[in-house]
């Protein structure tokens, strides 16, 4: 059962990196569409299934903003 347990936390913690990757190519390419060319104060919320640590919720945001020229 042992084996299971780290099988799972280490599951999570890959798919963790896929999703954290897609989301910040999704920020880029959101900024991107509002006409902006970063995304500054970008932040995440993670929760984590407590019942069997299988699933976890991502969520991410930031301030999309846009340089000017003077």
């Amino acid at each position: 059962m042992g084996g299971s347990y780290g099988e799972n936390i280490l599951s999570v913690r890959m798919n963790f990196e896929k999703a954290f990757f897609v989301a910040t190519q999704e920020l880029k390419k959101r900024a991107l569409m509002l006409g902006g060319d970063a995304v500054v104060s970008m932040r995440q919320d993670i929760d984590l299934d407590t019942s069997g640590f299988q699933y976890f919720y991502l969520q991410m945001y930031g301030t999309v903003v846009k340089r000017i020229n003077g």
